[in-house]
């Protein structure tokens, strides 16, 4: 079944939220992957942050949002 990509955004939403309150010592995190230098034209292009342009994803920003990082954002995370 393929996760579609709301769901994978809470999926990694929530996933940061558990490290934070489980894991103390844990001082970073990172996603995989940022972008392929063009389409795959496979489940891995579902992977990715942004496309082969540079242009967003959606969960691009949902963390950018997250980290305080995003435009408007004034997290202190």
């Amino acid at each position: 079944m393929a996760v579609r990509p709301a769901q994978r955004i809470q999926n990694t939403l929530d996933a940061f939220a558990y490290a934070e309150a489980n894991w103390p010592y844990v001082e970073m995190m990172a996603l995989w992957v940022f972008r392929f230098p063009a389409p795959t034209r496979s489940f891995m292009d579902y992977y990715t942050l942004v496309t082969p342009e540079f242009v967003s994803k959606p969960i691009y920003t949902a963390v950018q949002e997250y980290t305080g990082n995003g435009a408007g954002s004034n997290s202190d995370r």
